[in-house]
């Protein structure tokens, strides 16, 4: 028992630290809207899924565990428009936040037909989970200051007023979503806020389908007990869905979308980290359960990406962020620590 706790803290330690830094290559590089960032990533992220299905000698194909990674596509696909305008830090720790609590619901009360898991000690779980939520309410509070290119025209579902490189007919059909540029900052910034916390809702529930199946041998009898047996499956539906996505999206745009050559290299390289992140998690919640894992793998990474944020994007400056970080990495540091106590 002791040693599965241990192994699935230590897993979540890795997938915090791969899921805070994977999006640290895109950034330096104009995303544009992010579709073509998500597919690059999402092929990237097959190919790790093709290492650990071999790894996992080769486990039966389960089509429903591709509605999870479809899900996290789903919210993947606002991620660059939201941390054009909120930086990386505040970005992830916001949709950390309802990711948090819907992954911990889940678990902790058995929605959605999983098996309900009661931690040891529940008091100090809730304690853990209130001080997350917290330290996310803190991180709302700072102003960060982004300097990508993007930021004044920034997507928030699916606009660029960029042509694509190397095109240089000036009258090439565009996207017309664009949030308009009058738009003052505080208003993209709500905007940006409020679709952050979607996506975390759909992050939370990506989970649904493979412990669904787990806990529910009389309907998947052939069904694994190991998490690992499900990430090919899983990163199959991510895959779909970007492609699907990105299809629509050149059809949308008369064959014309906006790609950025240069950021190729490291959408792929964001993509591996990202699904080792996830392979992690997966492992993860084999040792922990989702009511234990949750809470510090969704928010802790925000804090790995805070600390880019902070040191090597120079998106939070000033005494009063650096205060509020502070204090927010703290409560939230704090709050992780007693969740997996309660284990």
């Amino acid at each position: 028992e002791m040693g599965s706790t241990i192994l699935g803290l230590g897993a979540c330690a890795l997938s915090s630290v791969f899921f805070g830094t994977a999006y640290v290559p895109i950034k330096r590089f104009d995303a544009s809207n992010g579709i073509f960032v998500q597919w690059v990533m999402s092929a990237g992220i097959l190919c790790v899924g093709m290492v650990v299905n071999a790894f996992e000698e080769f486990p039966k194909f389960q089509p429903f565990a591709m509605v999870g990674g479809a899900l996290w596509a789903l919210g993947n696909f606002t991620a660059v428009p939201i941390m054009n305008v909120l930086g990386l830090g505040m970005g992830m720790l916001i949709w950390g936040t309802t990711n948090c609590v819907c992954g911990w619901s889940v678990g902790r009360f058995g929605l959605f037909g999983v098996k309900a898991f009661v931690p040891a000690m529940p008091l100090l779980n809730y304690l853990g989970l209130v001080m997350v939520i917290i330290g996310g309410f803190f991180f709302s509070q700072l102003r960060p200051t982004v300097s990508t290119p993007t930021a004044e025209e920034i997507v928030i579902v699916e606009e660029s007023s960029r042509p694509v490189r190397g095109d240089s007919d000036e009258d090439s059909p565009l996207l017309a979503s664009t949030v308009p540029v009058g738009l003052d900052r505080r208003t993209k910034r709500l905007i940006a806020v409020i679709v952050a916390l979607m996506a975390g809702i759909f992050y939370g529930v990506t989970f649904v389908p493979v412990i669904y199946m787990q806990d529910h041998p009389e309907q998947f009898p052939d069904a694994s007990k190991s998490g690992l047996a499900y990430v090919f499956s899983y990163f199959c539906g991510i895959f779909i869905t970007a492609t699907i996505l990105l299809v629509l999206y050149i059809a949308y745009s008369g064959n014309n979308p906006v790609v950025n050559n240069k950021i190729t290299g490291p959408s792929l390289l964001a993509g591996c980290m990202w699904a080792i992140a996830q392979t992690s998690w997966f492992f993860a919640n084999d040792n922990l359960s989702q009511s234990i894992s949750f809470p510090i793998t969704s928010m802790l990474p925000g804090v790995c990406a805070a600390l880019w944020s902070v040191f090597y994007f120079k998106e939070i400056t000033g005494h009063r962020n650096l205060r509020i970080l502070t204090i927010a990495v703290c409560t939230t540091l704090t709050g992780a620590v007693l969740v997996g106590l309660s284990k």
